[in-house]
């Protein structure tokens, strides 16, 4: 057996890139212990190239402590991941002071930013403060900040606030080399106009893949992102609700121009629960390249089935419906599953049958993701409807809201 002085001196002698990569797959705290080994490797620990990547998770009071990074590691952060419980107030403080940390550090390096909420916000929150920060952080830095890098990828989709174009204006204006930009939450409210996100995308003209709600994307917005002096756009992904009803689709001729000036274009579709079926079907072009359609809307879809079927077939790659079953709906998903080579992803959440369900697996051995409820699953997963009395009373029982959180669980999965 070696000494404990052995080991020591063996750790010691390990090269720094060595250490480096095995501090990479630890979190923060095991990092700080493996860091007491030696001298060498509390050096380590130091390193700017540790700090390039780094990942705050604010669940609890406790993780506070990550804070303390930033004092020596803020100039060396180029792409920061933020996970964060808003439902206690001090984890959305310290989303604050990280983003106000990293908006002010002397010399700015961070390229990459997300935001993501791990759980539904209080009641009545607004998130003004978060807003206020991402403000200073996309915002004219101080004069005496040294700039090596701008942002050149924004994710603000898990994190559930209302945006403005306020905020898309001060990003577009100080970060020309955006590539990726996601602010499809899951707010019922888009306040970015499509005037807000055509600023951004004349501005931005190396932006690559766009991820934004339908009602910001106009017929001016699609032709601006098809003029000669930009970067091609390869993903455009758009999320459709109520409100798309009050104003006209996307024109068969704009689509028709995207798809020759863009033939590499992969599009994806989403439709919420709040979107009627009329305005579903005056959005689906057969022109569009799309690659992933989501349909969550609990209404009968045999009609817009069939035209995915007929237009996107051979193109469709990720298929999810939330809907109400039937026979004749079984009909049609079995004749689009076959029509789909290049289908790899399928969630159904929806009353299959048994045979059905086994001719989908027939069909498609390989998905790489997939879920397939039966009629008896889709039915005990499915929160029942009350009329009268019986809603009044089922409301004020509060062991029903357990069942209802089980459902809706179910039902969101993707």
């Amino acid at each position: 057996m070696s000494s404990n002085s052995d080991l020591k001196g063996g750790f010691g002698n390990l090269p720094e890139h060595v250490i480096l990569i095995i501090y990479s797959w630890l979190d923060i705290s095991d990092r700080y212990s493996a860091s007491l080994t030696c001298k060498k490797w509390a050096a380590t620990f130091q390193s700017p190239i540790l700090w390039r990547h780094f990942t705050f998770a604010f669940k609890s009071k406790a993780n506070s402590k990550l804070l303390r990074c930033l004092d020596s590691h803020s100039t060396n952060l180029k792409s920061v991941c933020i996970y964060v419980d808003p439902s206690i107030r001090v984890n959305c403080d310290n989303l604050c002071s990280v983003v106000t940390s990293l908006a002010r550090a002397e010399e700015r390096q961070l390229e990459r930013i997300g935001i993501f909420f791990t759980a539904d916000n209080p009641l009545m929150f607004q998130g003004n403060d978060i807003l206020s920060g991402l403000a200073e952080l996309f915002g004219p830095p101080d004069p005496k900040i040294d700039i090596l890098a701008t942002l050149v990828e924004v994710d603000l989709s898990g994190l559930n606030v209302v945006f403005t174009d306020i905020l898309l204006n001060l990003l577009a204006s100080n970060n020309p080399n955006l590539r990726v930009l996601n602010i499809q939450n899951v707010s019922l409210v888009c306040k970015v106009t499509h005037s807000g996100l055509l600023d951004l995308v004349q501005r931005c003209k190396k932006l690559e893949r766009l991820v934004c709600y339908h009602l910001s994307v106009t017929d001016e917005v699609m032709n601006a992102l098809i003029v000669k002096d930009r970067v091609p756009l390869a993903f455009l992904s758009m999320k459709c609700q109520r409100h798309d009803r009050f104003r006209p689709p996307i024109d068969h001729k704009v689509w028709n121009r995207v798809v020759k000036a863009l033939p590499k274009l992969r599009v994806a579709l989403l439709f919420d629960h709040t979107i009627e079926r009329d305005t579903i079907q005056g959005i689906l072009d057969h022109q569009i390249p799309l690659v992933e359609l989501s349909l969550r809307v609990m209404a009968d879809l045999e009609k817009e089935l069939a035209m995915v079927d007929s237009y996107y077939s051979r193109s469709l790659e990720e298929l999810t419906i939330t809907t109400k079953g039937s026979d004749e709906l079984q009909r049609i998903l079995l004749t689009l599953i076959g029509h789909a080579p290049n289908l790899r992803v399928l969630h159904c959440y929806c009353g299959l049958s048994e045979d059905t369900i086994q001719e989908i697996f027939k069909m498609k051995p390989f998905l790489e993701q997939c879920t397939l409820l039966t009629e008896e699953i889709f039915r005990a997963h499915t929160p029942k409807a009350y009329v009268g009395q019986d809603a009044t009373a089922t409301v004020m029982d509060r062991s029903n809201y357990s069942v209802m959180e089980e459902c809706m669980q179910n039902l969101n999965l993707s």
